[in-house]
């Protein structure tokens, strides 16, 4: 009896130091290290690898708020305008065999510059206004695919260009399109472009063909421009020279002639946003020259003034002829933080008439 007891008291012992043992608590492996963010400082600053990659990734953007006011001729006559974008970039860049390999993404959201005046209904009493509300969109306002000197997707036209200021006009109204691109950089800040262009919505499958010459030296830079709209079956060719006066000082001439109306045509309405076309007045200049010449005061405050002549606008001897002169201030209030206010005086010289507006606009943006 003392030797059942016994046996039985063991296997009793044994089995509470088995479920004792059980009961330890888990060992978990400690984690292997993370691999933390690299920075790449092979295309500039603000890249960093993508974890796990040998691929190059840079965030950027830019939130702006901008006033606007008008006063004169055109469209409603005087009259205050609100408008705000904001811009998110994304760039991926890595090194093949066939030179760097990029995309670009630029995500644009911006409210409408003519919503939000106030409606008039003869129901309310004394004949009130009340309020419109604000329109706007969200886009993608540039998908770009690189390797090496051979880019595609949608972007800006390469003719897209102009002077710093913002008195000259050098482009209708709608500069996206849908192109293939290669350009060649050679030495001494020579390059040469070749676009082939699509800025139709399903009409045809023959593309505008635009080049650029240009040269970039420490005197300035020099740029020729060639367009072909295959749609219009009209040309356009522009030439800006811009140059260094001194390390402050600067100055910067364009020259745009027209056979016709085209995508690549010189908009003189450009900033009188209230402005319908009619049979009237239509884009395009046979001729259009602009010159600008800018100080830097100090390292934060610039200025420039500038003037644009536009002749036969809309072509066909119309007998339209039109001139603007402004100024431009740039201030840079902190890191990362400019300001611009721009005026613009604007003339029209329409057979048996005369049109003329006061325009301009204060702009806060914010980069990063």
């Amino acid at each position: 009896m003392k030797l059942k007891s016994l046996l039985i008291g063991s296997a009793a012992l044994m089995a509470a130091a088995t479920g004792a043992k059980a009961a330890d608590p888990i060992v978990v492996p400690e984690p292997e290290p993370m691999e933390y963010v690299r920075v790449c400082d092979v295309y500039g600053a603000g890249f960093f690898y993508i974890p796990g990659t040998e691929t190059c990734l840079k965030i950027s953007g830019m939130v702006r708020y901008q006033m606007g006011f008008q006063s004169g001729d055109f469209g409603d006559g005087d009259g205050w305008s609100k408008y705000a974008r904001a811009e998110v970039n994304f760039d991926a860049r890595s090194e093949t065999e066939y030179g760097t390999l990029g995309a670009f993404i630029k995500l644009r959201g911006h409210t409408n510059n003519d919503d939000g005046g106030p409606v008039f209904d003869p129901g309310l009493n004394d004949g009130d206004h009340y309020s419109q509300g604000i329109g706007g969109y969200f886009r993608l306002q540039q998908a770009i695919i690189s390797l090496g000197g051979l880019s595609m997707g949608i972007s800006d036209s390469i003719w897209d260009t102009g002077l710093s200021g913002e008195q000259d006009v050098g482009f209708f109204p709608y500069n996206r399109v849908h192109f293939l691109n290669y350009t060649f950089v050679g030495g001494n800040g020579f390059t040469a472009s070749l676009s082939l262009e699509e800025a139709d919505d399903s009409y045809d499958w023959t593309p505008n063909v635009v080049g650029r010459l240009g040269v970039s030296q420490g005197w300035g830079s020099a740029d020729l421009y060639a367009a072909y709209d295959a749609t219009a079956e009209e040309f356009a060719v522009k030439g800006i020279v811009k140059a260094n006066l001194s390390d402050r000082m600067w100055l910067g001439v364009l020259a745009q002639y027209e056979s016709g109306i085209s995508y690549y045509s010189v908009d003189p309405f450009d900033d009188i946003s209230t402005f319908s076309y009619s049979s009237t007045y239509f884009p395009g200049a046979e001729w259009s020259v602009a010159a600008e010449l800018g100080y830097k005061f100090t390292p934060k405050l610039k200025a420039s003034l500038g003037g644009s002549y536009y002749s036969d606008i809309g072509h066909h001897d119309s007998g339209i002829d039109g001139w603007k002169l402004g100024t431009t201030i740039d201030y840079q209030i902190v890191e990362n933080l400019n300001s611009k206010l721009a005026v613009t005086y604007s003339s029209f010289d329409v057979p048996g008439d005369d049109f003329n507006q006061w325009s301009g606009f204060l702009r806060i943006q914010r980069d990063f």
